[in-house]
């Protein structure tokens, strides 16, 4: 397998950590202190230094999600040079979403008018693009399919956010949701004759489920009679100490495990950006020397499964990603899952 093209669309409307002050401040109760306004405010401020979070992207007034993942698709088709003809595989990654059915890839195929083209939806958190990637390296080097084209758009995701602060344990649990940034991002790949150096591995550790969720309305029957009530219907929550500290320990015990992993000497690595901290502890516990990690948490936020594929596309742009190099992605995932990839782009 061959990546073609790594492509993206940010939204035009930047965010800043005091935008969200404000933001979550204005909804406060009225019978809120002063005391109690200056004590959330020092909590978010604490919470974005922890994270490196400084700036991220929403979607405009007037435009649609739908508009963003198109015109990566496009870009990316182009960039390539296939024509919508060719590509006869399409799946759709993100975790942004309009439905629960039929499948986002349907709408996304009819719109781009790729008539040759099977698809579906991988949905796995932050792991889904790189889930994608494995899935499509399996079928084309099977021969089933011969290119396909993945897509998220993790955008119109202002819905899920919760501004209760009247409890401050709950709070703790908001506080993710405002590193959270938009992007949308297509990447084209094609069957290569010759044979390639793609390695995928990942692991989950599902008694870790209830750290980080979007729940649904009847989530509760779902769950264990015993799983604590924190399930607000499509509010996301995360424990976000509890899964970083927990996904970085296996990140940094798996890669050390595997010598597949840890024999090569990597031109660039590119970490899921849910922290711009964890992912800097990540790589130097990799060994990973500082110039060769490509972080963009702190530009763009936490932007969900496009983190690794929005860094490609920026680091291909900015000369830092080249034909030839050997390149390492990590993913840690709510779930839990973590995810490695390794291949020569």
């Amino acid at each position: 397998m061959r990546i073609l093209s790594v492509q993206h669309a940010v939204p035009a409307e930047k965010l800043t950590n005091e935008y969200w002050r404000r933001r979550v401040l204005g909804s406060a109760p009225e019978e809120f202190t002063e005391q109690q306004r200056s004590a959330t405010s020092e909590q978010m401020s604490r919470f974005f230094d922890l994270c490196g979070t400084r700036v991220r992207y929403k979607q405009e007034p007037g435009s649609r999600a739908l508009d963003f993942v198109l015109q990566a698709a496009r870009t990316a088709i182009d960039s390539a040079q296939v024509s919508p003809e060719e590509i006869d595989l399409l799946i759709y990654c993100g975790v942004g979403r309009g439905f629960l059915e039929p499948a986002t890839a349907n709408v996304v195929q009819a719109e781009l008018g790729l008539s040759q083209a099977t698809c579906f939806d991988i949905l796995d958190a932050c792991a889904g693009w790189l889930r994608a990637m494995q899935v499509a390296h399996s079928f084309l080097r099977g021969g089933a399919y011969r290119c396909a084209l993945i897509v998220n758009c993790e955008c119109s995701l202002e819905s899920f956010l919760h501004y209760d602060v009247e409890n401050r344990d709950d709070f703790e649990r908001r506080l993710a949701a405002f590193t959270i940034g938009e992007a949308a991002t297509a990447t084209i790949v094609r069957a290569d004759e010759e044979p390639d150096d793609f390695y995928f591995l990942f692991k989950t550790y599902g008694e870790h489920y209830a750290l980080c969720m979007i729940p649904l309305p009847n989530a509760t029957d779902y769950l264990p009679s015993e799983a604590e009530n924190h399930h607000v219907a499509n509010k996301f929550y995360s424990r976000s100490r509890e899964i970083i500290t927990a996904s970085v320990k296996k990140i940094v015990e798996h890669f050390h495990a595997d010598e597949h992993l840890r024999r090569w000497d990597y031109d660039i690595a590119f970490p899921h950006a849910a922290s711009e901290a964890a992912s800097k502890l990540v790589c130097r516990q990799l060994g990973v020397p500082a110039d060769r990690y490509f972080g963009i948490h702190a530009e763009y936020g936490n932007t969900v499964s496009a983190s690794v594929p929005l860094a490609m596309s920026l680091a291909k742009q900015g000369g830092r990603l080249n034909r030839g190099d050997k390149v390492l992605v990590v993913i840690g995932s709510a779930g839990m899952s973590i995810g490695f990839a390794t291949f020569t782009f």
